[in-house]
C-alpha cells in the first residue's frame, strides 16, 4: 500500500513537472510582415521608372515588365517592387526601400535602403545600405 502511495506521488509530481516544463520551452517565432503587391498602371510608373545615380557612385534602376515592377543596384539581382505609399516603394522580399522626392524644376532626390549583395571587401556577408539620391 506504500508503494501504491510513493508511485502515485510520484506520478504526479512527474506530470507536474512535465507540465511546467513544457510551458517554459515555447519558442516565440516573430512573423514576416506581409508585404502585398499592389498594381500601378503604366502611366503611373512612367514618372517613376528610369535609372537613378546614387550618392555612392552606384546606380538604381527601376523597371517594369508586364504587371510586375521591379528594382536593382548595378549588377545585383532585381527585387520586385510594390507601391507603399505615395512615391514610396518596397520590395516584396523585404530587402530594399525607398522614398522619392520629386523637386518643381523635374529633379529627384530620395533615401534608398537595400541589402547590398557585393560589399566591398570579398568574403564579407552582405550588408544594409542606406543612402541618398545624388540625381536621375
Amino acid at each position: 500500500m506504500k508503494r501504491l502511495v510513493a508511485v502515485g506521488s510520484l506520478l504526479a509530481f512527474a506530470l507536474t513537472a512535465f507540465a511546467q516544463s513544457t510551458d517554459e520551452q515555447k519558442v516565440l517565432i516573430p512573423a514576416l510582415k506581409q508585404v502585398h503587391r499592389t498594381y500601378m498602371s503604366p502611366d503611373e510608373f512612367a514618372k517613376y521608372k528610369g535609372a537613378y545615380d546614387l550618392s555612392n557612385g552606384k546606380t538604381l534602376y527601376l523597371v517594369r515588365r508586364a504587371t510586375r515592377l521591379f528594382a536593382r543596384v548595378d549588377e545585383q539581382s532585381e527585387h520586385e517592387i510594390t507601391s507603399a505609399g505615395t512615391d514610396k516603394f518596397q520590395a516584396l522580399d523585404g530587402k530594399m526601400v525607398m522614398e522619392l522626392a520629386f523637386a518643381q524644376d523635374d529633379s529627384v532626390s530620395g533615401q534608398l535602403s537595400y541589402v547590398d549583395e557585393m560589399p566591398a571587401v570579398a568574403g564579407l556577408a552582405p550588408q544594409l545600405v542606406t543612402i541618398q539620391f545624388a540625381a536621375r
